[in-house]
């Protein structure tokens, strides 16, 4: 929680002066989904852990989704994101394993290039993440293990504007936007993991992080207006 307090002041700080550091003033708001695929090293190593000796080898691959919201002044991007993980569901006699995850954070982001068409930006992020196992075996109920962890994200987004609406009056452009990201989210390592839904610590604790590279996809409508001083 501190480091996230931190990264606020930081954040709130970068926004502040970036707002005074550039010639042409732009505020405005964009929000996008966004679909793809994030590689885990060592995830599935550590799910199968909870799994029979038996159990077939378990991969590091997931299906990265999510939506984000931002606000831009110049510059300087601020937002917020919400994201889940879900790996395929794998079963073998009887016994179904299935791993799932999610992601919540705060975004600061810097535009390195705008033209009004296109729109790249670099962004840090700081939150949490929860990572989860659920086996069930026959006869018995599901049994649920989570690991929360402090997430860093970092990334590069490129978006095209599509279906514009221009405002030459105002200068004011809206419309779809479309782009890709390429990401990286590290978290600290952790064997503190809980059974769900008694909290419960289980015996089997292997150290896990959820560390790894993704790309995404990225849909999402926008507004923003340029103002010349």
């Amino acid at each position: 929680m501190r480091r996230v307090a931190q990264f606020i002041l930081l954040a709130g700080g970068l926004f502040f002066f970036g707002s005074l550091t550039w010639a042409q003033s732009v505020r405005g708001s964009l929000g996008i989904f966004q679909l793809g695929y994030l590689n885990a090293p060592q995830a599935g190593m550590a799910a199968q852990s909870f799994a029979p000796d038996w159990f077939p080898r378990l991969n590091d691959h997931f299906v990265y989704s999510g939506a984000e919201g931002w606000f831009r002044m110049n510059r300087i991007m601020l937002g917020v994101s919400a994201s889940a993980l879900n790996a395929r569901t794998v079963s073998a006699r009887q016994t179904r394993l299935q791993r799932v995850g999610g992601l919540g954070q705060i975004k600061a982001g810097y535009v390195l290039f705008d033209n009004r068409r296109w729109l790249l930006y670099s962004a840090i992020g700081q939150g949490f993440s929860s990572a989860m196992v659920t086996l069930q075996q026959p006869d018995n109920d599901p049994i649920t293990w989570m690991l929360s962890s402090h997430t860093t994200d970092f990334s590069i987004q490129i978006q095209k504007r599509f279906a514009a609406k221009n405002s030459p009056k105002t200068n004011k452009i809206r419309g779809l936007w479309m782009g890709l990201r390429l990401g990286y989210l590290a978290s600290a390592k952790s064997a503190l993991w809980q059974t769900i839904p008694d909290a419960s610590p289980p015996v089997i604790k292997p150290a896990y992080a959820l560390n790894g590279f993704y790309a995404t996809l990225t849909l999402g409508g926008g507004r923003f207006q340029y103002k010349t001083p």
